[in-house]
This record gives structure tokens, sequence and C-alpha cells, in this order.
């Protein structure tokens, strides 16, 4: 697999175990990829578990959520992220 090594700026892209890390890279391509990329993850890891793992994620960005949950037809409470979303909500900007 060969995706853009700028998604990957915080870490050794050589040195990156695609199989033990499966969760971070697919996680990680999908909140900053391009197409491209994600059609990369998704021909080496296969739907299923690119599903298994977005659900048990503790993050993903809002975008990629919903995303997957129109494309792929997965209701929202499904994803672990989305409920961990839903109990902090965001910060109340006040304009006087």
């Amino acid at each position: 697999m060969q995706l853009n090594p700028t998604l990957f700026w915080d870490v050794d892209y050589n040195k990156i175990h695609w199989d033990d890390n499966y969760q971070w890279v697919i996680c990680r391509v999908l909140d900053r990829g391009t197409l491209e990329d994600w059609q990369q993850v998704k021909a080496y890891y296969g739907l299923e578990k690119i599903i298994s793992a977005t659900k048990a994620a503790n993050y993903i960005s809002k975008k990629s959520v919903y995303f997957l949950s129109a494309i792929y037809n997965i209701p929202l409470t499904d994803f672990k992220c989305y409920n961990l979303m839903q109990s902090q909500p965001e910060h109340w900007i006040y304009c006087a």
C-alpha cells in the first residue's frame, strides 16, 4: 500500500506496520486523505474491516462519520465516536 506520506507527518512513514495499526491508518486516511488514499485503504483492508475499525474508534471527524453512515447505510449510533460526541456538547458561543 502506497499512501501519501504527508498523511503521516508525525511518524516515520517507513516504519508503519500497516496490519498492526490498521485502525489508526484507516481513521487517519478517512479524516485527512484523498479519494485515491481512500480507494487504496478500501482495497487493502476491505470494507468489513474498515467499518468495524471505525465503529470502535474513539475519535473520527464528524465529516467522516456522516460519510460512512450515508454511503454504507450505517446508523450513526453504531459509531462509538458519535455517541461520545453527543455526550460532550460544544461550547455555546456568546456574542454581545
